[in-house]
């Protein structure tokens, strides 16, 4: 039996992520304001980000049903999956009018590019250019 310990160097694991790294946000203004307004001396303040979405006129309903699985029953992935939808929800809304509110009721302009399209919805919008174009004689 051999007791000697193998002291060779090995390299570093490094950590990977299971989030593919074209969904990984590379810093829009959103997500720069989102983190701006929530921060506290803890972190993340999630009263203050559902707070921020009903600001921004946010559906209550939406904003409650999150709220609660965060905050009141800690369901697990709860808080990406708040994150994630009413992100959603305020880049429409930052989209469309070109500005949200901040906690304070300050308009802020919000400049985010327009959603790309991906996967059958591209192939629907494609087809429905055709469509147009062929109706119109262009070809």
């Amino acid at each position: 039996m051999n007791d000697a310990v193998n002291t060779e160097d090995k390299p570093a694991k490094t950590r990977k992520s299971i989030v593919p790294a074209g969904w990984v946000s590379k810093g829009d203004a959103l997500r720069t304001f989102i983190q701006e307004q929530c921060k506290s001396k803890d972190g993340f303040d999630y009263n203050l980000f559902f707070q921020l979405c009903r600001n921004n006129g946010l559906p209550e309903e939406q904003v409650a049903k999150y709220e609660e699985q965060v905050l009141i029953e800690k369901r697990l992935g709860s808080q990406g999956r708040a994150v994630m939808t009413l992100r959603n929800m305020l880049a429409t809304i930052a989209r469309k009018d070109g500005k949200l509110k901040d906690l304070d009721g300050d308009e802020i302009d919000m400049e985010l590019p327009k959603a790309a399209l991906g996967g059958a919805a591209k192939a629907a919008a494609d087809k429905r250019e055709s469509g147009e174009a062929q109706a119109e004689g262009k070809f």
